[in-house]
């Protein structure tokens, strides 16, 4: 199950998004398997909420095919060529961004595709998990640049194929490192 909560705080304080995938064992438990969070400064709304509005989740036979669709953008997004192929995944005629800060700009999708391109000091690990249903895919990945590093969970909504909505959140975490317990 995927869920995308919004806190939005009135009087200008600050707002938190968070994406979160959760999953039930055999015995109906549940528990989460990824969650991102970050905290924003509102200067604008969030703009981000799917609460506020009803939109069609589209046939369950779209489902895998939105999902090697919404693979193929990531794809081609971290390849070298890939920022020269952008209007092949999206309907810019009717794109919209909910990304904090960047509210309803047509463009925004540039700026996510030019944080995943290959640069000097980027390290793009892959997607973790790539969930969707209908019209809707869910991209957790993480990535290193210029020495911090980031968890992001990227929602993109499809119609005919093409991305047509998009939201996501990115937190700064850790670096992994490795324990060594079990080392003699």
């Amino acid at each position: 199950m995927f869920i995308k909560a919004v806190n939005e705080s009135d009087g200008g304080g600050a707002s938190w998004l968070t994406m979160s995938l959760i999953r039930a064992d055999d015995r109906g438990l549940m528990s989460v398997r990824r969650q991102i969070s970050a905290r924003y400064v509102q200067k604008d709304c969030l703009c981000s909420s799917l609460a506020a509005c009803s939109l069609p989740n589209g046939a369950h036979s779209e489902t895998e095919a939105n999902k090697r669709r919404v693979q193929d953008f990531i794809d081609a997004v971290t390849e070298a060529d890939g920022l020269d192929r952008l209007d092949e995944y999206i309907d810019r005629s009717v794109f919209v961004s909910h990304t904090p800060g960047g509210c309803m700009d047509p463009d925004r999708l540039d700026d996510f595709a030019g944080r995943r391109s290959p640069r000097s000091g980027l390290r793009y690990h892959g997607v973790d998990d790539l969930v969707g249903e209908g019209s809707f895919v869910a991209v957790f990945s993480a990535y290193d640049q210029d020495g911090q590093h980031f968890r992001t969970c990227d929602l993109f909504r499809l119609t005919n194929g093409r991305i047509v909505e998009h939201w996501d959140v990115v937190e700064p975490v850790a670096a992994h490192t490795v324990a060594h317990n079990d080392e003699a």
